[in-house]
């Protein structure tokens, strides 16, 4: 297991529907989340299914260590 640990560096913009940033709003709060972290949450998760990512990447931040592959 490697100690690597990613900063955060890379800001992403986008534009999405107010219905769907409403909704995003409500299962990050469900989640204890910020929107922010939630959406890296759904897209870490789907990256990995998706075999996109693997132990390594956005897993291993610093403050989300629960993603962490052990």
């Amino acid at each position: 297991m490697s100690d690597e640990r990613e900063t955060r560096s890379a800001p992403l913009g986008l534009r999405i529907l107010p219905s769907i940033k409403k909704a995003l709003a409500q299962a990050a709060a469900e989640d204890h989340r910020t929107v922010a972290s939630y959406v890296e949450k759904l897209l870490t998760e789907h990256l990995k299914a998706a075999g996109y990512l693997g132990g390594t990447a956005t897993s291993t931040l610093s403050n989300e260590p629960h993603l962490a592959k052990r």
